[in-house]
């Protein structure tokens, strides 16, 4: 479950970009943004999941490269024109780095040295890509002798599991029986309650933002709203809503927790303007 403040910061974001551009109504973008260090420790918790699912691929790149070495007669008999042994030398190669490539990036999210996100994506996309070449040569090798065709369909098959698991790690919401990736379907539902309590709180606001902004209006001595930053008027708005619409929540915490926000977002000034103002509609 969201924390509270996580829900309070996402609200007054959502409130800023619809009262700042009506027509903006928080599309996936704005979550991207919203969610940024949730979505973080997703991608981080994808690589360790991957790097799970891998284990032994290299140890099976190393296979392919000595079965194709060990199959050179049949491959040229199958085609003198040596395309076919170019497209196993280049999948042979393209398996070697991604194999390397997973195996580092392990190393790099621990160093947290930047970019590996990045790299990530290009690795789920470049299995899928392996997956289609293999399948691409499998009917050309079906000339070569019994054990050295055998052989490569093993390899095949096998390294076919691997990128099948490299699926469920891409796209982890088409597996939510999947145990191994339990902890990527918390981390989802998270930021999923994030967003959905932080809609419902903006649309509470929204709806009785008439009323908040007279309050407003009067504890600040009928200064012109439209003179209020964007973001502290959201803050003040969300806190407003709390103080009097919300008899559960004690006004001292909404008007701390606005405080808080207003420092994080804008600044000192802005914290003792936002207290001001809010300690003033409590006691209204």
């Amino acid at each position: 479950m969201a924390s509270r403040r996580l829900v309070r910061q996402a609200t007054v974001q959502l409130l800023y970009a619809r009262f700042a551009s009506p027509k903006d109504q928080g599309g996936p973008e704005f979550w991207d943004l919203v969610n940024d260090k949730a979505s973080l420790n997703f991608d981080r918790a994808r690589v360790k999941v991957l790097a799970h699912f891998q284990q032994g691929r290299e140890a099976l790149t190393a296979k392919l490269q000595r079965a194709l070495t060990d199959s050179t007669a049949a491959i040229l008999a199958a085609d003198p024109a040596e395309k076919l042994a170019r497209d196993l030398k280049s999948l042979s190669a393209g398996e070697h780095t991604w194999a390397e490539n997973c195996g580092n990036l392990l190393r790099l999210t621990k160093a947290d040295t930047g970019g590996w996100r990045g790299d990530l994506h290009k690795l789920l996309l470049e299995s899928d890509n392996l997956r289609k070449k293999r399948a691409e040569i499998l009917p050309r090798i079906e000339g070569f002798p019994p054990a050295q065709r055998e052989k490569l369909t093993e390899i095949f098959s096998k390294l076919d599991n691997y990128d099948a698991r490299t699926r469920m790690v891409h796209f982890p919401a088409n597996y939510p029986e999947q145990r191994d990736l339990e902890h990527l379907h918390r981390l989802t539902r998270e930021m999923k309650e994030l967003e959905e309590e932080a809609i419902k709180l903006a649309d509470q606001v929204e709806a009785d933002v008439s009323t908040l902004d007279e309050a407003i209006n009067r504890a600040s001595a009928n200064f012109d709203l439209e003179r209020i930053s964007k973001v502290d008027l959201a803050i003040l708005r969300l806190a407003s809503w709390e103080i009097l619409k919300d008899p559960d929540l004690d006004a001292a915490i909404s008007i701390n927790e606005a405080v808080d926000l207003a420092r994080s977002f804008s600044g000192e000034e802005s914290a003792s303007y936002v207290n001001g103002v809010l300690d003033k509609v409590a006691k209204a």
